[in-house]
C-alpha cells in the first residue's frame, strides 16, 4: 500500500469522522491522492475526466426523477392520504400510530425511493401526533428512523438503481428481490411495537369510522397506492426501462396532484423543482468524486488484494458474507449508503460472484446493509435527522433504536443465509 493511497484514506476517514459533509470529505481526498502521488500532478486532467465519466450514466437519470416524484407526492398531499389509510387498516390496535408510523413508510418510501426523503416528508407530522397522543418523542423519533430504512428497499429504490449501474445486473430484478426483505424490516419492526406496546402501555385509537368514511379514505389512497404498481408492472413487461419508470412515476405524480388533487401551484412547483436540484446535486456529486475515490483505489489494486486475501483465507462464502456485512454496518458509521454503493459494490461484487454467490443476492444483502447502517450508533445519518426532526437529544434516539436495530438486524441475518427469500419473486417472475 503506497503513502499516497494511506494518505487518502487517513484524510476521508479524519474529514468524516470531524463531520465534514461527505462531499468535501471524498473530495478532499481523492485531491490528495494527485498532490502527493509522485508524478499525478502533471495528470490531473484524469481527475477532471474520471470526476464527469464516473456519474455519466443514464440510469442515474432516474435518481432525480425518484427524488421528483416524492416531492410532487408531498404536494399533492399523497402522504397525508396514505397516513389516514394506514390509520383505517391497524390504527385501532394498541399502540396504533407506531403500526402506522411503519405502514406508512413502507407505502410512501416505496414510491419515493429515498429513506431519508420518507424522514425529511413524513417524519415531522408523525412524530408530532405520536408525541400529542401520549408516545415519547424519542421513541417516535427513533421509529421514524428505522421505519424510514424499509422505503428504499422495497421498490422503486434509488439504492437499487445505484448498485445495478456499478455492477451491470437487472434494475428490474434487484426490484423484484427487495419486496420481502422490504416487508420483512417492517413486520420485525411491528412485532417490536407489538412487545414494547404491552410493557409500556402505549394508547389505543378509539376514533371510530363509518363505512361511508372508511371508502372515501380508501379511494383517496388509491392513485399513491397505483404507483409502485405502475412501475413494476411496465418495468416486467417491458414497456419501458427503470429510467423511464422513473419519467412515468413522475409524470403520474404531477397529473394527480394537479388535476386530481388540484394541489400544484407555479410557486410549490417551482419550490419542489429546486428540492429536487438540491437533493440530487449532492448526490450526484458524491457519485462523481466517489468515481474518482473508486479509480484511485483501482490503480493502487485494491480489488486485487481484497480477492487474494479472500481467496488464500479459506473461509465459505457465508462466512465471508457475514464479515462483509460486519464491515458495512461499521462504516456506516461515517459514510452514507450512497458512498458505500459507490465504494465498495464494484469492489466486492465480482468477488463474491466469483465464489458463486448470485449477484442479485449480493445487492439485495448489501443494499439492506447499507440502509441498515443509516441507525448504526452513534452516528448513523438516519439518526441525525430524526433528532433534528423532533428536536430531541441524538443520546436518547439512540437509546431508543436499539431494540429496533436488533430486529432489523436479524432480517438482514435472515436473508443472507437463505438468499431464495430474496430471490424467489424474481425467478417467480422470471427477472433473473
Amino acid at each position: 500500500m503506497s503513502f499516497a493511497l494511506i494518505a487518502v484514506l487517513v484524510t476521508l476517514i479524519a474529514l468524516l469522522l470531524i463531520g465534514a459533509p461527505v462531499v468535501l470529505a471524498i473530495g478532499t481526498a481523492g485531491m490528495m491522492y494527485f498532490l502527493i502521488k509522485p508524478g499525478m500532478f502533471d495528470s490531473m486532467n484524469i481527475l477532471v475526466h474520471t470526476f464527469f465519466t464516473g456519474m455519466d450514466s443514464f440510469v442515474f437519470l432516474a435518481i432525480p426523477l425518484f427524488i421528483l416524484t416524492g416531492e410532487l407526492m408531498t404536494l399533492g398531499g399523497m402522504m397525508n392520504k396514505l397516513v389516514k389509510f394506514c390509520r383505517l387498516l391497524v390504527g385501532g390496535f394498541k399502540g396504533g400510530l407506531a403500526y402506522v408510523n411503519v405502514l406508512a413508510s413502507m407505502m410512501f418510501g416505496g414510491v419515493s425511493g429515498s429513506g431519508l426523503a420518507d424522514i425529511s416528508a413524513l417524519g415531522p407530522i408523525q412524530v408530532k401526533i405520536m408525541a400529542e397522543d401520549g408516545y415519547k418523542k424519542e421513541f417516535a423519533a427513533a421509529l421514524t428512523a428505522t421505519s424510514a430504512l424499509q422505503g428504499p428497499i422495497i421498490p422503486p429504490s434509488i439504492p437499487f438503481v445505484i448498485f445495478a449501474s456499478l455492477t451491470n445486473v437487472s434494475v428490474g430484478a434487484l426490484f423484484l428481490g427487495g419486496i420481502v426483505p422490504g416487508i420483512l424490516l417492517g413486520l420485525t419492526q411491528m412485532i417490536v411495537i407489538w412487545m414494547m406496546a404491552k410493557k409500556r402501555d402505549f394508547p389505543k385509537n378509539h376514533e371510530k369510522i363509518t363505512l361511508k368514511q372508511a371508502g372515501s379514505i380508501t379511494v383517496a389512497a388509491i392513485y399513491a397506492l397505483m404507483l409502485p404498481i405502475i412501475i413494476l408492472g411496465g418495468m416486467l413487461s417491458g414497456l419501458f426501462t427503470a429510467t423511464e419508470a422513473a419519467a412515468v412515476a413522475a409524470a403520474y405524480s404531477f397529473i394527480i396532484s394537479a388535476f386530481v388533487y388540484r394541489s400544484i401551484t407555479i410557486k410549490n412547483f417551482t419550490e419542489a423543482l429546486i428540492n429536487t436540484a438540491r437533493v440530487s446535486g449532492t448526490i450526484f456529486l458524491i457519485i462523481a468524486f466517489t468515481g474518482v475515490i473508486s479509480w484511485i483505489l483501482s490503480m493502487e489494486r485494491v480489488p486485487d488484494l481484497i480477492n487474494n486475501f479472500v481467496a488464500g483465507s479459506g473461509f465459505s462464502p457465508l462466512v465471508l458474507l457475514i464479515l462483509v456485512n460486519i464491515f458495512f454496518l461499521l462504516n456506516g458509521m461515517w459514510l452514507s449508503d450512497v458512498a458505500q454503493l459507490l465504494l465498495f459494490a464494484p469492489i466486492f461484487t465480482p468477488i463474491f460472484v466469483g465464489l458463486g454467490v448470485d449477484p442479485i443476492h449480493f445487492g439485495i444483502v448489501m443494499v439492506v446493509n447499507v440502509m441498515i447502517s443509516m441507525i448504526t450508533p452513534p452516528y448513523g445519518t438516519a439518526l441525525y435527522l430524526a433528532a433534528a426532526i423532533s428536536d430531541s437529544k441524538l443520546t436518547a434516539i439512540v437509546k431508543e433504536v436499539l431494540p429496533l436495530l436488533g430486529a432489523c438486524l436479524i432480517v438482514l441475518l435472515i436473508i443472507t443465509i437463505f438468499p431464495e427469500i430474496a430471490l424467489f419473486i424474481p425467478k417467480l417472475f422470471d427477472a433473473m
